[in-house]
């Protein structure tokens, strides 16, 4: 089982979430994916993924400024299959648009959260984020 699949296209914000991660006291599996097109295939465990069925994660954690497609075009696909209808998205994007937290929202996302500026503060709240929707949450799978 993967615990969280993280889209995100800037490969340094990629290193440091991959960096906090690795550092929790908690085994966490994950796995980044960068481009919003592989992202689909993955949650439709289709293309590259339809030979072995994609593990679906507990959460997904999404950018909203991606190649290919866009944030809500993934989170209005993943809400449009069975396989992830009830999966939890939470968006994690460093606009504070009340436009973008709104459609993200009404699109189907469970969270938004806006991607704080310093190292020590994304530290701090990936950390928080892994312990409510990986171990408070309860999930239903279908």
């Amino acid at each position: 089982m993967l615990d969280v699949l993280y889209v995100e296209d800037n490969p340094d914000d990629a290193d440091v979430f991959s960096r906090v991660i690795r550092k929790m006291e908690k085994d966490i599996s994950y796995k980044v994916i960068n481009l919003g097109s592989e992202a689909i295939d993955y949650l439709n465990a289709q293309g590259r993924y339809q030979k072995d069925t994609a593990p679906l994660p507990k959460l997904l954690l999404l950018d909203l400024d991606l190649s290919e497609y866009s944030g809500f075009e993934i989170i209005q696909k993943a809400r449009s299959l069975a396989r992830t209808r009830l999966l939890p998205i939470v968006v994690f994007s460093t606009s504070d648009s009340p436009q973008d937290i709104t459609q993200s929202l009404s699109l189907g996302a469970n969270a938004y959260v806006v991607k704080p500026g310093s190292y020590q503060s994304i530290n701090q709240l990936l950390r928080r984020l892994c312990d409510f929707w990986l171990i408070d949450n309860n999930v239903v799978t279908t």
